[in-house]
């Protein structure tokens, strides 16, 4: 019961740990600040303008010493002149606007849908690729160069001839033996043996502890995920993509990126705490009726554990 108790108390402090060390990184450091600078130099040496763009908007927070938040505010001003923007045109065979259209650049993900507004991508020779409609994959090359903007590219889908029911980007894109994480993420009141209140041993107390401790995580992580989202739009209002001079934008995209780190960790966390559970639960050896029994139950926030030892 002791090690049960201590296992519980190490997943709370390791969470405590976590969300102080996330929430101090919404204010860098000088030493945050330095390196922010000198990643940012290195990234537009290798032409990655956005990459470099948001470096320089942490070395350009208050926190910083004036001196280097100066000069990265400067340079953020002149890498928006000098990031390209690109407005894909995509149409049908009959000539219509598509707009429900899934962008990847070189393989990764750039957009789920097109609006009509510029997207802003890093220069040099990229290979894009357009699928909506149900028509098959659309692969375009383009050689963006640096500082031009609103670049207009027409994409045509399910030109005459083309096969029909072509795969999206996405099941292109998603690797062949992708976890179920239905099954992942299955409560423990619905795997095998959870019905019965007797026979459980230490390593199926401690697995059911890790999945819930896990199932927090997941939650914590949503949360905060729902959260990253709406500062970025926020963000977004004061601050487009394209330019950012002002102290406002500049803290507004450092919370939203701050509340997106917090999301993946307790994603992260809540991942392996439900994994690692289901781990010791199946490999347990079975208990006989005599042996200690235990329950284990799950509420809002919370999990107690009964039995006798």
């Amino acid at each position: 019961m002791k090690r049960s108790l201590g296992a519980i108390g190490w997943v709370v402090v390791a969470l405590v740990l976590l969300v102080s060390a996330r929430a101090r990184a919404a204010d860098p450091t000088i030493t945050e600040c330095l390196a922010a600078n000198e990643s940012a130099i290195a990234l537009r040496g290798k032409h990655e303008l956005r990459a470099a763009r948001a470096e320089m908007l942490v070395c350009a927070a208050a926190t910083c010493p004036t001196d280097i938040r100066s000069e990265c505010a400067r340079r953020v001003a002149d890498l928006n002149s000098a990031i390209p923007t690109v407005v894909f045109e995509v149409k049908d065979a009959s000539g219509a606007d598509v707009s429900a259209v899934q962008v990847t650049i070189d393989g990764k993900p750039l957009a789920d849908r097109l609006d009509g507004s510029a997207i802003p991508i890093d220069p040099g020779e990229h290979v894009f690729g357009f699928a909506g409609g149900g028509q098959p994959v659309v692969e375009k090359r383009f050689v963006i160069r640096e500082g031009e903007k609103d670049r207009r590219e027409r994409v045509e889908l399910g030109a005459p001839g083309a096969p029909a029911g072509g795969a999206s980007l996405a099941g292109a894109m998603a690797p062949a033996t992708a976890p179920d994480r239905s099954k992942a993420l299955t409560p423990p009141s619905a795997l095998p043996g959870a019905e019965t209140s007797h026979g459980l041993g230490t390593q199926k107390v401690l697995g059911l502890v890790a999945m819930g401790a896990g199932v927090v995580g997941l939650g914590l992580g949503t949360v905060f995920g729902v959260q990253s989202m709406s500062k970025h739009n926020d963000a977004h209002k004061v601050c487009p993509d394209t330019q950012c001079t002002t102290q406002e934008g500049v803290g507004l995209w450092n919370d939203a990126r701050s509340a997106g780190d917090l999301s993946t960790i307790f994603f992260a966390v809540g991942g392996l705490g439900v994994a690692g559970g289901a781990v010791l639960w199946f490999t347990a050896k079975s208990e006989s009726t005599d042996a200690p029994g235990a329950q284990v139950g799950f509420g809002p926030g919370t999990i107690q554990l009964r039995g006798t030892w």
